[in-house]
């Protein structure tokens, strides 16, 4: 074989190589139609849907933190030590969960004192700072950016939050013109 063909085939490889790695490992490769496989299988629409609890009850530091707190496993514990779960399986367009093998998945990481490995699902770009805070006085909905989880069992992304489509929900919801000045400086975001 010629040099310059085997050059070639592996320039080929060493593409392919990286776009199947980075596919792997990229956030925003994961399927945006069933979200990721979680260690415990946590149903939003039993919490916070049949059951209504607030997403501030689970996530309290999301209106005094940059971060929103994913619930640590005393605050799961403070409920679950009294609603032990039932030994039954419950189904609800094709997701069967068997609330009693899931709980007891929450009940050996606290005997272990180990964090739930959530695999997280909502990403904002490292090079942008986004505080829930402004927004939850503003009185934006949760669902806003994150979907209707009250209606989901596996949590999923639906928007992509990006820089676009955060300045037009801005451009939509600023008060006034200094305001959307302000919403849309550069700063506001990236700092």
């Amino acid at each position: 074989m010629k040099k310059g063909f085997k050059d070639g085939m592996a320039a080929v490889f060493l593409v392919a190589a990286i776009i199947i790695v980075s596919s792997i490992y990229n956030p925003d490769a994961q399927s945006e139609s069933e979200g990721p496989v979680q260690p415990i299988l946590f149903s939003h629409k039993i919490h916070a849907g049949e059951n209504q609890i607030p997403c501030e009850y689970c996530h309290s530091y999301v209106a005094v933190s940059a971060k929103p707190g994913i619930p640590s496993v005393q605050k799961c514990m403070g409920c679950h030590t009294h609603i032990p779960g039932k030994d039954e399986v419950y189904e609800d367009g094709g997701v069967k969960i068997n609330f009693q093998t899931e709980i007891n998945k929450l009940k050996d990481y606290w005997d272990k004192k180990t964090p739930i490995p959530w695999v997280k699902v909502h990403y904002v770009a490292e090079h942008a700072r986004f505080k829930h805070k402004p927004h939850i006085r503003r009185g934006i909905d949760c669902s806003t950016c994150h979907g209707e989880v009250e209606n989901m069992h596996v949590v999923k992304r639906v928007n992509k939050i990006e820089m676009g489509w955060c300045i037009t929900c801005h451009e939509e919801n600023a008060k006034d013109e200094k305001e959307l000045t302000r919403l849309k400086d550069c700063l506001t975001c990236h700092y």
